[in-house]
């Protein structure tokens, strides 16, 4: 069975970025279902919309601030995500993340075929909420296509039982349970929840290790990148840096004494306090959930420590 799901991975990712590869001449590969003359069609017409974007084909891909894997990893793309394609330069390519950072892929990674993410074709979408979830090539469990994590999103084609059918880069489909997931309208924002749905969603992260740049729930995840994911799934959409959040969020309460759970809270690396390079969220008895580059780890702290006490910045409230 193992093997099976590594094949099956592997020849999936191989057709995808087959795909990818031919897309460069042929700019639509929507094929693999009954109307594909009808999704053709739909595809040219929304061609020019779409002609400077790309879908992400991995799991997770890093994105890097030059181009080359040397360099520092600013941030990351989620499969099925939507990118801005800037530049291309031999095997990378430099495009604009759905997190609004600008940075360099790995080309093989990128996918010009926008099939899976022309929002005008479909009705719905459906967000995963999950750490992680599989994606089956049949509506049961079994074969393994992908495996993708929270934040992934994708255009629903069919439903069936406890089972979307969901439209995969190349012009493939797949199936995926309805277990933790959202189901929005295709254009809707993914609502507004609670401070407490917030804090159970980063709670879900404890313990993963800490990746500079990262956003993935199983890869790993800085600081910014922790709030960031967590915070989309919960309808809150924030810059993904630090400094960038602390500045967006115009809701802030003065001293740690007015400290809400939920609350984002922004340190410094250095005593001068010269920077704001640091956010985690309070979840109340005093504790500070935050990704810990010196732990490696996203991991619960004491607030009120001579650490945090000497680099504190402020707060950011974004529930009520």
């Amino acid at each position: 069975m193992v093997i099976r799901r590594i094949f099956a991975g592997f020849v999936f990712l191989l057709l995808l970025i087959t795909a990818s590869a031919c897309n460069k001449t042929v700019p639509t590969l929507w094929n693999n279902s009954s109307d594909s003359k009808e999704a053709d069609n739909i595809d040219a017409e929304y061609a020019q919309a779409y002609k400077d974007k790309g879908v992400v084909l991995d799991t997770v891909a890093d994105i890097f601030t030059e181009p080359r894997i040397n360099t520092d990893r600013m941030t990351q793309a989620l499969f099925n995500q939507s990118v801005v394609v800037l530049e291309e330069k031999e095997n990378w390519i430099k495009v604009r993340a759905a997190d609004g950072s600008t940075g360099w892929m790995r080309s093989k990674y990128i996918d010009r075929n926008c099939s899976s993410i022309i929002k005008e074709k479909y009705k719905e979408r459906v967000v995963v909420t999950g750490k992680t979830k599989s994606v089956h090539p049949v509506p049961q469990d079994g074969v393994t296509l992908i495996e993708v994590i929270m934040g992934t999103e994708f255009y629903i084609k069919s439903i069936k039982d406890s089972y979307y059918e969901v439209a995969l880069p190349g012009g493939m489909t797949g199936w995926i349970t309805t277990k933790d997931t959202i189901k929005l309208p295709a254009g809707s924002p993914i609502p507004k929840t609670t401070a407490e749905d917030f804090i159970a969603t980063v709670q879900k992260f404890k313990g993963l290790q800490y990746l500079s740049g990262g956003i993935g729930a199983s890869g790993g995840v800085d600081s910014s990148g922790l709030v960031y994911i967590c915070s989309r799934i919960n309808g809150i959409d924030l810059p993904r840096s630090a400094r960038e959040q602390y500045e967006f969020v115009k809701n802030a309460p003065e001293g740690k004494d007015n400290l809400k759970p939920g609350d984002m809270v922004f340190f410094s690396l250095n005593e001068d306090l010269s920077d704001v390079s640091q956010v985690g969220v309070f979840i109340g008895g005093n504790m500070l959930l935050y990704a810990d580059s010196t732990m490696g780890s996203v991991t619960v702290k004491e607030l009120g420590n001579e650490y945090f006490d000497k680099r504190f910045r402020g707060i950011r409230r974004i529930f009520d």
